[in-house]
């Protein structure tokens, strides 16, 4: 092709044809220029259809670790709840001056204040994608802000926890372990029927114990509402990389592999 081009430009310049080897000339160059920007399309094609994979890889990714976080959370918020609900029982019977439950009915309930359960977040990805510099989701610019968003709620919820574990191992266990017998717990947890080694009672009449147990109270009930709340932010976040992103939608099945 280059040969060809040069015969012409030699063949004008002979034939003394110079105004038309000048428009051959400024053919040329057009030419040359329009085959430079046609490349640099195509390239510019390239590096926005690599940034695209890119883009949609960490979507997935992310996608992948929130489902598992809401799944995880949702299992712990039960447990939480539940043991919410029997402080709340607790402190209803400190409150009252007519309980007539049974040592092994009191034992039962108190059972689940002190089945401390440990609270954890999947955020590995999560961490990483929000600690990139300079990228954002070309698609959906506002969701980088919802997802540091989305950061905030859980380093608040894990404030909340850290405020559940230090009322619990600073004041409700050691408090326990000084005023009420260890094995009272353990036959309710072996379903041994034995007597009871210390009288309910003892822990209701002391105004020590009460303030413990509304002190527990008020970190369990606020970390469970601030769970819940997380969970919505979750919900809706998954929501919104769904009608972004449709392609990383998994299955069950699919998603199960996911995991695995």
């Amino acid at each position: 092709m280059i040969k060809f081009f040069r015969h012409i430009r030699q063949r004008l310049l002979t034939e003394n044809k110079f105004s038309k080897y000048l428009l051959y000339a400024l053919g040329e160059i057009i030419l040359v220029v329009i085959g430079i920007l046609i490349a640099l399309q195509i390239n510019n094609w390239n590096e926005s259809q690599k940034i695209n994979e890119k883009e949609i890889s960490i979507a997935k990714e992310l996608y992948v670790e929130l489902n598992e976080n809401l799944i995880s959370i949702k299992d712990q918020l039960k447990l939480w709840e539940n043991r919410d609900a029997k402080i709340s029982e607790v402190i209803t019977l400190t409150e009252s001056d007519n309980v007539t439950l049974t040592n092994r009915e009191f034992d039962s309930i108190l059972i689940y204040v002190i089945a401390y359960n440990n609270f954890k977040l999947k955020q590995s990805k999560f961490q990483r994608i929000i600690s990139l510099e300079n990228f954002e989701f070309k698609k959906s610019p506002k969701l980088i802000n919802d997802l540091l968003s989305l950061n905030d709620m859980y380093t608040t919820l894990m404030e909340y926890y850290m405020q559940n574990d230090e009322n619990y191992y600073k004041l409700l266990q050691p408090y326990l372990i000084d005023n009420y017998s260890v094995e009272n717990f353990n036959n309710i947890i072996i379903r041994k029927k034995a007597e009871s080694k210390v009288n309910y009672n003892k822990l209701l009449d002391d105004l020590k114990f009460a303030n413990i147990i509304h002190s527990v109270r008020g970190s369990s009930a606020p970390f469970v509402q601030r769970i819940k709340a997380t969970i919505k932010k979750i919900e809706a976040l998954i929501k919104q990389l769904e009608t972004i992103y449709p392609s990383i939608i998994i299955s069950d099945n699919s998603y199960n592999s996911e995991l695995k």
